[in-house]
């Protein structure tokens, strides 16, 4: 497979992984979990899946562009602080929201900055695929958009920070050229030592018991594996051979992806009108990733 061809394929499973871990932070949310519960479930469980990396990169002593304050920076942008705007903003609003909102501002800040920061040259395939990603996603969200209340607000202000951390995470993994397991290591690895008095002496395990089996299960793979590793890892990857501006365009598929994965979950059976701006987000991004 060509650089661009596997570019793609490692960022449509991050988008997939992504939409799992929305579906999980707004079930989540309705079932009473808090923000932290689902942190400690991220980063405690991708810290441990990841700390072996990290170890045997430092043990090896291979040259690497991570320094500790390049690593603290990547921690803020993709850690706690991010999370904690990530899911929180589902307790205040639904689910088509933070689907939306998240990828729109990742998707159009990513390109926009990449150019300016980056100097990413922005072509007219740029552009137009942007224009329909986002006609796309006005139309999965339309409906759900409408009849916005001051509570909803703060949801949809909380996804757009969201959505601005993971842009600063994106540049940064490009402007230092970081491979994805190694970024993902080191974000999970120095999150977990953030949170993890929060489950030792919070309440969090307490709220973490009265779940199912199921549900627990359920809630540690989409935030834990899915999202705290597997997404991150695929995501620098499609940066490394995408670029930044291109790379940024991914996450712009996450209405259409989280459509059809909650399906199953949700049950809500998507309409005509959310098919159609799925379809048409799919070739604005087709559009937007390629060359010319």
């Amino acid at each position: 497979m060509s650089r661009d061809a596997t570019g793609i394929a490692f960022g449509l499973t991050a988008a997939l992984m992504w939409s799992s871990f929305l579906i999980a932070s707004r079930v989540g949310a309705v079932d009473g979990l808090r923000p932290i519960d689902m942190m400690v479930l991220r980063f405690c469980i991708a810290g441990v899946l990841l700390a072996p990396v990290l170890w045997w990169t430092l043990r090896r002593g291979a040259s690497h562009p991570l320094t500790i304050r390049r690593s603290v920076l990547l921690a803020l942008a993709a850690g706690p602080v991010f999370v904690w705007f990530n899911v929180g903003g589902f307790q205040f609003a639904p689910l088509a929201h933070g689907a939306v909102i998240q990828p729109a501002t990742v998707a159009l800040g990513g390109m926009g900055l990449a150019a300016l920061w980056l100097g990413e040259r922005l072509t007219r395939s740029h552009i137009v695929g942007a224009v329909l990603l986002l006609a796309g996603i006005a139309a999965i969200a339309g409906p759900g958009l409408q009849g916005v209340n001051g509570r909803v607000l703060i949801g949809d202000a909380m996804f757009v920070m969201a959505g601005l951390f993971w842009v600063a995470y994106t540049l940064l993994l490009k402007r230092w050229a970081v491979s994805g397991l190694l970024a993902a290591a080191v974000v999970s690895v120095l999150s977990a030592l953030v949170v993890v008095p929060f489950a030792v002496f919070g309440d969090v395990l307490s709220r973490l018991s009265v779940l199912s089996p199921a549900e627990l299960l359920f809630q540690a793979m989409a935030h834990g594996v899915f999202n705290g590793v597997g997404a991150i890892v695929a995501f620098g990857l499609a940066v490394e051979r995408l670029g930044a501006a291109r790379a940024a365009l991914i996450p712009a598929l996450i209405p259409a992806t989280t459509l059809i994965a909650g399906l199953p979950i949700t049950g809500e059976r998507p309409t005509t009108l959310e098919f159609v701006g799925a379809a048409v987000a799919c070739i604005g991004l087709v559009i937007a990733l390629m060359r010319r």
